[in-house]
Formats: structure tokens, sequence, C-alpha cells
């Protein structure tokens, strides 16, 4: 599951990133492009956090002994 959402949060978090250029490009520099490149940065932390806990976890089911 973790897989998953990491997957879904990376395809979106580029594709807010390229958006966000476009936004700026078409209708000049404001507040919101700002807002969306800290929202596309917390998705990146968000990305990290869910693949650090995909390694983690598939290490703790290899590294697991059978009783």
């Amino acid at each position: 599951m973790d897989q998953i959402l990491t997957y879904l949060v990376i395809s979106a978090s580029s594709s807010a990133a390229t958006r966000v250029e476009d936004w700026e490009s078409n209708w000049g520099k404001d507040k919101f492009p700002d807002m969306a490149r800290a929202s596309v940065a917390l998705s990146f932390l968000a990305f990290f956090a869910f693949a650090s806990s995909s390694l983690i976890s598939g290490y703790t089911l290899c590294t697991l002994k059978s009783m």
C-alpha cells in the first residue's frame, strides 16, 4: 500500500511542479505560484517519508526470522 501511495505522490508532485511554471509564464508572478511551490516541496518531502517507510518495511520483512 505504501508503494502505491509513494507512486501517486511523486507523480502528482511532478505534474504540479510543471503546472506552476506554466501558470507563472502565462499569468505572471503572484501569491498563488509561491503557495503552489510550497505545496510541491511538501509533497516531495512526503514522497521521501513514504519511500523510507517502504525501504524499512521491506528490510524488516526480508530479515524476519520464522519461528
